[in-house]
């Protein structure tokens, strides 16, 4: 295995930290239909596998195995692939979430993840994958831990959900501030700025739904 000199810079979507990904059925399903995405992706983007292995840092026979789902990649791998093919990492299970059973995730086994602004008082976890072959839906469980807490600005494509679990805070969302509770809801196209104001208990924890259209 070909060792990296450097970390790939965090995607701006998601980038997953994490060593243990939640069972999306039998690992034998699940490593061929992720290397036949990463095949589909490699030929689509119009490089070699001699070409990804320079872009990836990752040997060309593995790369090959990865394809014909010989091997299990880790997740440090699959980050790599998908950084050097510019593709999100969620997109290489969209497949494979056709065929397989529910996800049923216990308390706090949730995938963490890294998005922008997560540190150590922002926590991530991913709850689920793409269940559908135009459709994108990312759940997760955002943890924050801190009031002094500095907010990025996010903004992209499709609709959100959100609901609150615990605590309270303040949310934007384009020009107007909602002062969120414990129950309380917002659903929105996420194309407009939106994110977390201010935070007014010790901890807030709240359950995001993000929706996206892959032939978007």
């Amino acid at each position: 295995m070909a060792t990296t000199k450097n970390p790939p810079p965090k995607e701006k979507g998601v980038s997953i930290i994490d060593k243990n990904l939640p069972s999306f059925g039998s690992d034998k399903q699940l490593e061929a239909s992720i290397g036949k995405q990463v095949r589909i992706a490699r030929k689509n983007a119009g490089v070699t596998l001699q070409q990804l292995s320079k872009q990836s840092l990752l040997s060309a026979s593995m790369l090959s195995k990865i394809e014909n789902g010989q091997i299990s990649a880790s997740l440090k791998t699959i980050q790599l692939i998908c950084h050097a093919l510019n593709i999100s990492i969620t997109s290489l299970f969209k497949q494979h979430d056709k065929d397989v059973d529910p996800t049923f995730i216990k308390s706090g086994n949730g995938l963490t993840i890294e998005r922008a602004g997560s540190d150590e008082s922002r926590h991530y976890q991913l709850l689920g994958h793409t269940v559908g072959g135009s459709l994108n839906v990312e759940p997760c469980l955002i943890t924050i831990t801190s009031r002094d807490y500095e907010f990025p600005e996010f903004q992209h494509k499709g609709v959100e959900f959100i609901y609150m679990l615990k605590g309270q805070m303040d949310y934007y969302y384009g020009t107007k501030i909602y002062h969120f509770k414990k129950g309380d809801s917002l659903y929105f196209d996420s194309d407009k700025p939106h994110g977390p104001k201010k935070i007014i208990s010790d901890e807030c924890q709240f359950l995001t739904i993000i929706c996206t259209n892959n032939s978007d």
